[in-house]
């Protein structure tokens, strides 16, 4: 008998997409970023840059680590260098 794990990925409560990046940045960008509604749920990576993006925020040397979680595989990347676009 062949058993099959499915698991569950989180969806971003803003958009309602898979969320397929972990990624963490201080609290104190986060509070400044995410709208308070959002603040103790899922929010992607694409949503958070959104967010950053209409609020003009700069969070780019705040992400020191990014994971990507793909069916097949899972990648960690570090940052070397980041800028604000």
């Amino acid at each position: 008998m062949r058993v099959t794990r499915h698991l569950k990925r989180q969806t971003c409560k803003v958009c309602g997409c898979p969320d397929k990046f972990d990624f963490n940045v201080p609290n104190e960008v986060w509070r400044k970023v995410v709208p308070g509604e959002y603040q103790m749920k899922v929010v992607c990576l694409d949503c958070f840059d959104s967010f950053a993006s209409e609020k003009q925020i700069d969070y780019s040397d705040s992400i020191e680590m990014l994971y990507f979680a793909g069916d097949k595989a899972m990648f960690r990347f570090k940052a070397v260098s980041a800028q604000n676009v």
